[in-house]
């Protein structure tokens, strides 16, 4: 009796027991450019430039999460500018973040082969100029600019400079109330000697914001040329030409032509203005005259 009493208790458990029940488990895959796109390599472009023609562009995105951009403003002479840094990626695993490049479009949407420059809040840009942010990935092995020779004399690298943001940025020049542009410069001291004015025609530099031009004079002949400011307090002085009248003495002007291209940045305390070369080296000095 107590053998069977136990066969049908066995039974009634196993049969108030639930079969187990298989679940499908599902592993949730994110697909998006930094994981499924082959994005390391060189782009290349001409962005919009506010006060070029084009802004030659080309970027090398390294595999070790480091950049390294060069660019050069089409008509504004032959200077190539470099800079390099590091990436971040977005939450989105879509778009690449310069952040060595501050106060200025450092925003890349990743596509198939693409690189297209965001706005500033890192939104994608609309109308008749949206494709012209976009930059396409070069058919090449390279996937660096770290091997490019950049010895070329016409380089400017802005990683050693004193200030240094980002080349694409437009900067307004004439803020303040004594501004880099439209005010007249009077020129008191070049490479620390201090400047003897000869004659009644003051020797003065004068910077024009709305064509990116300037004028100077130092003694006997014209001097014009043009300038770009990659970033606040840089400048770039390029194209430097004058008029070549007979002088009895042209050292001044010159040596006044020569230092304007060595110009990295300035400084505007009152109505003073230094220009700087590498370094902290102090080029030339200015007061403000109207």
């Amino acid at each position: 009796m107590k053998k069977y009493l136990l066969l049908f208790v066995l039974a009634f458990i196993t049969a108030c027991q639930q079969p187990a029940v298989k679940k499908n488990v599902t592993v949730a895959t994110s697909h998006n450019a930094k994981n499924s796109l082959d994005y390391v390599g060189t782009y290349k472009g001409i962005l919009p430039c506010a006060d070029c023609s084009g802004l030659e562009t080309e970027i090398a995105i390294n595999e070790n999460a480091t950049f390294c951009i060069r660019t050069k403003y089409q008509g504004k002479g032959d200077k190539i500018f470099v800079q390099k840094g590091n990436f971040t990626w977005n939450k989105k695993g879509n778009t690449i973040i310069l952040t060595d490049i501050k106060n200025a479009p450092n925003k890349y949407f990743v596509g198939e082969n693409t690189l297209t420059q965001l706005d500033l809040s890192g939104a994608k840009i609309t109308g008749s100029l949206a494709d012209d942010y976009i930059l396409s990935k070069q058919p090449t092995d390279s996937t660096t600019m770290e091997t490019v020779d950049e010895a070329n004399a016409a380089t400017v690298d802005l990683n050693s400079r004193i200030s240094t943001t980002t080349v694409i940025q437009k900067v307004n020049p004439a803020v303040g109330k004594y501004p880099l542009a439209e005010t007249k410069w009077k020129l008191v001291s070049l490479h620390g000697s201090k400047i003897v004015q000869q004659g009644k025609k003051e020797y003065f530099l004068k910077i024009n914001s709305k064509d990116a031009r300037f004028t100077a004079y130092a003694g006997c002949n014209s001097i014009a040329g043009n300038y770009i400011m990659p970033s606040s307090n840089v400048i770039d002085f390029s194209d430097v030409i004058m008029t070549r009248m007979a002088c009895p003495d042209m050292t001044l002007e010159d040596k006044f032509g020569a230092m304007l291209v060595q110009v990295i940045r300035y400084k505007i305390e009152s109505q003073s203005l230094t220009f700087y070369g590498d370094g902290k080296k102090v080029l030339a000095q200015f007061k403000a005259t109207k």
